[in-house]
């Protein structure tokens, strides 16, 4: 539950920000292989890691293209019916770690 609620208040910190003009968001990149092994340390299963690693990227440019926090939990509960709404919160948690810190900075 405090993954969820960080996670609004990391959106909501994000929503309320003024706009910033400059350089451009960067498209998410990241270290795939130490992403798949954080999931695996927090507990997640997957088909594919590849699945699992389009998911995170997809996962920051959501945030990128300006969905809420909560949305974007909401989303990946949806799109993964086995994840609670905590499980979705980590999963997009390790995915901004992994693919789009900047989205984590901005809080």
């Amino acid at each position: 539950m405090r993954l969820v609620l960080a996670l609004l208040g990391v959106s909501t910190v994000i929503g309320l920000a003024p706009p910033v003009y400059g350089d451009p968001i960067p498209e998410p990149d990241g270290d795939d292989g130490a992403f798949i092994a954080a999931l695996r340390q927090a507990g997640f299963s997957f088909a594919s890691p590849d699945a699992a690693v389009g998911a995170g990227r997809a996962v920051c440019s959501c945030l990128n293209n300006g969905e809420s926090g909560l949305e974007l939990v909401h989303d990946v509960k949806i799109h993964n019916p086995g994840m609670d709404m905590e499980q979705a919160s980590n999963f997009a948690l390790i995915s901004a770690k992994f693919y789009c810190p900047h989205q984590l900075s901005k809080a």
